[in-house]
């Protein structure tokens, strides 16, 4: 299992300290937020020789393939990314499926950028979200129904994002464990976690400091996925905070896989 550090194009203060992390094998990778406009800072994350998952702006940066109003300045967005993926060669590029609109829109936009970037295209996948958004937003892809004709209708593959589960299964009174195991049988290339509350809108909290299952999160995953650890960073001098999340998920891990190796010696 290979755990992501989640950082925007534009911290590149945490530079110095991300390749000492991963020269001590805190972190395998980064999956790096691109911020539109953020291109100069392209030298520097590349000759820091770390595989990277990539992450297209959402519609809170004005990306928002949902809005057909918006094909244009959507398009000007995805080559940014496209830019950035030519440079880091990123293992995905992750790409929300829109607010406040149509799935159809949606689809047919994907398909456009497909058209346009047909190299980035064949990594691209979908990350499903919560159905309501921070700023109170309506989000598509949020229920697995969703996800699942994205995938279908576009060929692209899929970002499944625990806690926005958790959040679109409140959204729907529904039993967050039976929306996940729904998400899963999607197949997905690469996970996010954190810890949260059993609430409409993603916290996005340190390990531990929600109130999520986070053990049973856990179990979910396989044992060669990719994870992004999505927690916040408290300081712009250090990343203590993130260091702690992954000894927090390796410990659990641990606790995980020791439980497995006492029920294998039971049967």
């Amino acid at each position: 299992m290979k755990i992501g550090l989640k950082l925007w194009s534009t911290n590149e203060h945490y530079i110095p300290v991300a390749r000492d992390l991963f020269t001590h094998k805190v972190f395998d990778y980064i999956e790096l937020f691109m911020v539109p406009g953020s291109m100069a800072t392209i030298p520097r994350w590349k000759e820091l020789g770390i595989s990277y998952v990539l992450h297209a702006p959402h519609s809170g940066m004005g990306l928002n393939p949902a809005n057909p109003g918006l094909r244009d300045t959507n398009i000007e967005m995805v080559s940014q990314v496209d830019t950035f993926f030519s440079a880091l060669s990123p293992d995905f590029v992750i790409f929300h499926p829109g607010v406040n609109g149509d799935l159809e829109e949606s689809i047919s936009q994907f398909h456009f950028f497909g058209e346009r970037f047909p190299r980035m295209h064949q990594k691209v996948v979908i990350e499903n979200n919560p159905q309501l958004g921070l700023n109170n937003e309506k989000c598509l892809g949020a229920i697995p129904a969703e996800i699942r004709k994205l995938s279908q209708d576009t060929g692209l593959g899929f970002c499944f994002d625990f806690v926005h589960a958790i959040c679109s299964a409140q959204s729907n009174n529904l039993e967050w464990e039976a929306v996940a195991k729904d998400f899963l049988s999607l197949l997905p290339v690469i996970y996010h976690v954190s810890d949260s509350h059993y609430a409409e809108k993603d916290l996005h909290k340190h390990l531990g400091e929600g109130e999520l299952d986070l053990l049973k999160i856990f179990k979910m995953l396989p044992a060669d996925c990719l994870v992004t650890l999505e927690t916040p960073k408290n300081s712009q001098n250090d990343l203590d905070d993130f260091t702690k999340d992954a000894e927090f998920f390796r410990f659990s891990l641990n606790d995980k896989m020791r439980n497995l190796a006492v029920k294998k010696c039971l049967h």
